[in-house]
């Protein structure tokens, strides 16, 4: 009898594991699922609604709108070509 209500006891405990874990695994599934395609640029149309998460926006006219990673890699890279030019500078002076 004692090992009927062990080896039932252990299987209940694999199975509260197994359903913890699977749940584990459901929301892990749930963030990458939130990690959807992002355009790079948006181009929106004059006076057609967009709406957006507080409220709807109508453009008045034809705009561009680009991405924070768009912009923060165009950003990156005038950073760094300002720093090599400053560099090229500062080399060719003291020559």
């Amino acid at each position: 009898m004692k090992t009927k209500s062990s080896a039932f006891a252990l299987l209940v405990m694999m199975l509260l594991l197994a359903s913890l874990t699977g749940c584990a695994n459901a929301s892990l599934g749930d963030k990458a699922s939130l990690l959807m395609y992002q355009p790079r640029v948006l181009q929106l149309k004059s006076g057609i609604p967009v709406q957006t998460a507080t409220g709807t926006y109508t453009p008045q006219f034809d705009e561009t709108w680009h991405s924070a990673a768009a912009y923060q890699e165009l950003e990156s890279q005038l950073i760094d070509l300002a720093g090599a030019r400053a560099q090229r500078r500062n080399t060719s002076s003291t020559k």
